[in-house]
């Protein structure tokens, strides 16, 4: 049983280009990262899905709306795939945060630290993990290997990345604004096992 994920992160947004944390804050693409989605709209030209998921947030089905042409009703939005949410620290950047303990402590250690207001990583882990075994659920019934195009965000695509290949840690992976990462996977005993 197998499964090729093709990730996209979305188009680059104004608080990705001034460098801000954005997690749930909602917000559209650039007009010029349409530009800069080009090279992958025009790799996924001809390709064919058999499932559609997205983030149920803006920057993510702006993207997926220029990228792939796909009819809403085929489209999974689904919040489990959106990026960890910064709570306090949404819409600042690293000079304004660089001072505050808790946020160089956060940046050591991501995993045992929670942003004020924000989401722990455990949580975040714990939905990606979720959806991955909705995943397993779906393939099953398929019965087949299965190609399945996601639009989601970096944090996204690196944890998934790290939950599936082994001996891979989060910041192993690149994941910039509009970029394309293939994950093929496997499904043994119920979990997940992925190369690139």
């Amino acid at each position: 049983m197998g499964l090729e994920l093709v990730c996209i992160r979305h188009g680059k947004t104004q608080w990705n280009k001034d460098k801000r944390y954005l997690g749930h804050t909602d917000i559209g693409i650039l007009q010029e990262s349409l530009t800069e989605l080009l090279p992958v709209k025009n790799a996924l030209e001809g390709r064919t899905f058999h499932k559609i998921f997205c983030s149920d947030l803006k920057r993510c089905r702006e993207t997926l709306d220029w990228i792939y042409s796909a009819s809403t009703d085929r489209v999974v939005f689904d919040n489990r795939l959106r990026e960890m949410d910064f709570g306090d620290w949404e819409g600042k950047t690293y000079g304004q945060l660089k001072h505050s303990r808790i946020y160089r402590e956060w940046l050591d250690n991501p995993q045992s630290v929670t942003p004020p207001g924000g989401e722990a990583w455990k949580h975040f882990q714990g939905r990606l993990a979720d959806f991955m075994n909705s995943l397993t659920c779906w393939v099953k019934e398929e019965g087949k290997d299965n190609h399945v195009l996601m639009v989601t965000h970096g944090g996204v695509i690196r944890q998934l990345a790290t939950m599936t290949i082994p001996g891979s840690t989060f910041w192993d992976f690149s994941a910039d604004p509009g970029s394309l990462l293939t994950l093929k996977l496997t499904c043994d005993k119920g979990k997940w096992i992925g190369h690139l």
